[in-house]
């Protein structure tokens, strides 16, 4: 699994030597204070990072991959039918003994943010902001929350998991929503017949996902 290096941050410069009392050159303490260099791992960064903040994933989220999960396989023509930021580029599984033909798991990934990116501040993003933008996509798709957004990890990746139902669409479907810098990614498992199958195969497809 391709893992998130974890970046921390420490302010720019660092404090000047207070230095002993008494007696001293009087030219030295008029000399300029030299910066703390910045330990390796670590990043220079304006502002503070939000107390509620997750990591952004800080790869390119469509170079997202898979294998195919067990007992499924790669499937064409399907698209996606609720967009929630723009275009975007897929790829769909489905089970050997498919049930239902919107039984799929779906790989999607929108390359820009038509909505506008979240603001990221020393690599985090605010929790609240990632939150009120998921409730944004469920206005835009008209989904309904079966399982509050929770944080998680896919590949290695900041990721939020969630379970919704889309009365519009006609299925349900367990997903992760994964935001990089001005772009998503929403790998989910939807299922109008055979939910066990799907979740299995979803279980199976998000162990397996990696950043090629």
């Amino acid at each position: 699994m391709t893992m998130l290096a974890v970046a921390g941050c420490v302010p720019f410069g660092g404090d000047g030597d207070g230095g002993g009392q008494g007696d001293g050159d009087p030219t030295a303490a008029s000399a300029p204070t030299a910066h703390r260099s910045i330990p390796p791992g670590f990043i220079e960064c304006d502002g503070r990072p939000p107390k509620d903040g997750e990591l952004v994933a800080d790869v390119d989220l469509t170079t997202l991959t898979a294998p195919d999960p067990p007992r499924f396989h790669e499937a064409s023509g399907y698209y996606e039918d609720n967009p929630v930021e723009g275009d975007w580029t897929a790829r769909y599984w489905v089970p050997d003994d498919q049930q239902a033909s919107l039984d799929v798991i779906n790989l999607l990934v929108y390359p820009q943010m038509d909505l506008g990116p979240l603001t990221v501040t020393c690599d985090m993003i605010s929790w609240r902001d990632i939150t009120d933008r998921i409730a944004t996509y469920h206005e835009i798709n008209g989904a309904e929350v079966i399982e509050e957004t929770t944080q998680t990890s896919v590949a290695g990746l900041p990721a939020v998991r969630e379970v919704v139902d889309l009365p519009g669409s006609g299925y349900s479907y367990l997903g992760y929503w994964i935001f990089g810098r001005g772009q998503v990614a929403h790998l989910y498992c939807q299922w109008v017949d055979d939910e066990a199958t799907i979740v299995a195969g979803c279980e199976d497809f998000i162990g397996s996902v990696t950043v090629s």
